[in-house]
């Protein structure tokens, strides 16, 4: 998105759309629409409101969601796409398995393409299909500090769709219902999650503090909850926290969101759940060393925001503590 294109006219919110019936996208086959946002987790979430804008916009015609293999079982769930085909993202040069894939999509016949991932796949995938009548790419350099929620609403707006969902993700449909986990973990209903952890490979976004801030909010009396993922099992069950898991070892992202709308309060590094509890309204604080700009992952939105620090490792404690109080609903 250029730097100096102004913010898209963002139109007023009314009553949300009502999601689809299963009857109703049955009837959706004709012109099917093609969406193409590979992910990880956090990218799909930035895409959620324009994907709901897109839904609105083309409420009579089939939206087909082109993600990479490990989410096509969570967007699966979205209300806003009919149908969602997994890209394997396979190296370029094992062109058996690209082509598969090119076979496929040209055989659907999309007429309209929305390429929120603006990748250079996504540029290869456009020459080598039959070109649509229209095939929107979004323009947002990694440089550019602007959060890719704001370059979706521009791009949509420059195709005269209303834009009312796209610089607000709200992943709702994601949250199952996680009061019978809380309770029998004995969990109170104004706990706080804290999310230390990260993929294994990006260990320079882990905050070292986690595990005394755990101590120090459990001494003020307050409530210490940690939802592991697969890579943090251990490090969760070092922290002074009552510590969610899942029979397979960790929940999935429905409970996962589930706990997290509930929370009075969370704090986390720069990983998907922490900006699952942004999309979600839950207020928080997320803590960045100078791996990337906030800014530019768009976190900070409703009641959640972040703090910033040349050194992850020497963030003080007291200085977190002081932050969250601040920020804590009163009791």
């Amino acid at each position: 998105m250029p730097r100096d294109v102004p913010r898209p006219v963002i139109a007023e919110p009314d009553l949300p759309a009502r999601p689809a019936a299963a009857s109703e996208r049955d009837v959706r086959t004709r012109n099917p629409v093609l969406v193409i946002r590979h992910g990880a987790f956090g990218d799909l979430l930035q895409a959620d409101g324009a994907l709901r804008d897109l839904r609105e916009h083309h409420r009579d015609r089939r939206i087909v969601l082109l993600a990479s293999s490990p989410y096509t079982r969570l967007m699966s769930r979205c209300p806003h796409v009919d149908e969602v085909i997994a890209d394997p993202r396979a190296p370029l040069l094992q062109l058996g398995r690209n082509l598969a894939l090119l076979r496929t999509l040209r055989e659907r016949g999309f007429d309209r393409v929305y390429d929120l991932q603006g990748s250079d796949r996504t540029a290869l995938y456009r020459r080598l299909m039959p070109e649509p009548s229209h095939w929107l790419r979004k323009q947002n350099p990694s440089d550019s500090g602007t959060p890719d929620r704001l370059a979706y609403a521009w791009m949509l707006a420059q195709a005269g769709i209303r834009v009312r969902h796209a610089d607000a993700p709200d992943p709702v449909w994601m949250a199952d219902d996680a009061s019978g986990l809380l309770a029998a973990a004995g969990v109170p209903s104004d706990y706080i999650v804290l999310i230390p952890g990260s993929a294994a490979r990006h260990v320079h976004k882990r905050w070292p503090g986690h595990a005394e801030f755990a101590r120090r909010l459990t001494e003020l009396g307050h409530a210490v909850v940690v939802v592991p993922g697969p890579d943090e099992l251990e490090l969760a069950r070092s922290l002074p926290a009552t510590v969610l898991t899942a029979p397979e070892g960790f929940l999935d992202w429905f409970a996962l969101a589930g706990v997290l709308r509930r929370a009075a309060f969370v704090v986390g590094n720069d990983t998907g759940p922490t900006h699952l509890a942004a999309a979600l309204g839950v207020p928080g604080l997320a803590l960045f060393g100078s791996h990337t700009s906030v800014e530019r992952t768009g976190i900070r939105m409703r009641a959640f925001d972040a703090m910033q620090v040349p050194d992850l490792a020497q963030l003080p404690v007291d200085v977190v503590l002081a932050e969250v109080k601040r920020r804590l609903p009163r009791r």
